[in-house]
């Protein structure tokens, strides 16, 4: 019988982890939001302003403007395969395969491309025109099997099911369960989860924080882990991960950020194990500070240097700092730590 086993990336899994989720853990997955219009309206949808219901395309925290974007983020970010979502990627599928295509060819064959869906009601043109794409897989996100046979039958793409932990709909997941047995390769549970445009909806719907927690909905893994247990007992062939807030968060975005951090940080930067950028700044005039060649640059109206050289600046009196910035393009600072005169972190 197959064991329920850690992921030690908390998350919890009953056979074989996807290859999608696999990359995802190491951060090795760009994510290509192709489109916020979503012919859908989930109460649980987590989706910002800025995105939903818009036409704009995002490759991770990048808005696209021209498809070269795309490969230069996925580059910066070492990522051996791609995540589409939306709203609705399948909205226009003639896009959607363009994108596909476009990627296998600038990246090759072998890099990995999943999707998520709710169209269930995918033609047999439509199966025709992703199997020419060279997807890999499709991730629908439903409640019900309805025609999934038919489309799996013809699919060259394997066929998932990823759907969110609804606290109270355990006899539905259940049945969702046994009725996927020997069609899908594989089922994603995803923790519930708050965000600033779903909040109102949730609580309508009588959902409450976990403990200690500023955006994971109680008893969702708790229901998770009961799915996983049902399955383990009832399905004879089925690989379901349990994916949890953290693992998204702690482990495929960090790892993510940690990655894009080593390939975009300058010289004079060094990376932390959570994945920022550590350097030095100095706000004050340089006269008394001569600064070597290829140490540091001048951006947002300060020196950015090595945290030696800002160490150096405060002993001299000049007004410096050692900050923590994101490897974001934008590289806000995550974390400001001003210096006192002698160099040291002020109390």
């Amino acid at each position: 019988m197959t064991e329920i086993t850690d992921t030690h990336a908390n998350s919890q899994l009953l056979g074989t982890l996807p290859d999608g989720c696999r990359m995802c853990i190491k951060g090795k997955k760009s994510v290509l939001f192709l489109t916020g219009l979503c012919d859908k309206d989930c109460f649980y949808c987590p989706l910002s302003e800025q995105r939903k219901g818009t036409k704009n395309m995002w490759i991770n925290e990048i808005k696209v403007k021209k498809d070269s974007d795309i490969i230069d983020e996925i580059k910066k970010c070492s990522s051996t395969g791609l995540g589409i979502t939306g709203g609705e990627p399948l909205i226009d599928i003639d896009v959607f395969c363009h994108y596909v295509l476009f990627l296998k060819k600038k990246l090759g064959p072998h890099f990995h491309i999943h999707a998520y869906t709710t169209k269930i009601d995918l033609t047999d043109n439509d199966i025709q025109k992703l199997n020419l794409s060279g997807l890999d897989a499709l991730r629908f996100h439903i409640f019900d099997i309805g025609r999934l046979q038919k489309i799996k039958d013809k699919a060259k793409f394997k066929i998932g099911i990823e759907i969110p932990l609804i606290p109270g709909k355990e006899k539905l997941l259940k049945k969702l369960i046994k009725d996927s047995e020997g069609i899908i390769d594989y089922m994603n549970l995803n923790e519930l989860e708050y965000s600033d445009t779903n909040c109102a909806r949730m609580e309508k719907q009588g959902f409450i924080l976990r403990e200690n927690e500023d955006y994971a909905v109680a008893d969702s893994v708790e229901l998770g882990m009961t799915l996983l247990k049902y399955a383990k007992e009832n399905i004879k062939d089925i690989s379901i991960h349990l994916c949890t807030a953290s693992t998204k968060y702690d482990y495929q975005y960090w790892n993510r950020m940690r990655h894009r951090a080593e390939n975009v940080r300058l010289p004079w930067e060094t990376v932390t194990k959570q994945g920022l950028i550590r350097k030095g700044v100095i706000v004050d005039d340089l006269c008394s500070l001569v600064l070597k060649p290829n140490t540091y640059t001048t951006k947002n109206n300060r020196i950015e240097t090595t945290v030696k050289n800002a160490k150096r600046a405060a002993t001299k009196g000049l007004d410096a700092a050692i900050v923590l910035s994101m490897p974001t393009d934008d590289s806000f600072d995550f974390e400001l730590t001003p210096l006192n005169k002698k160099g040291r972190p002020k109390e």
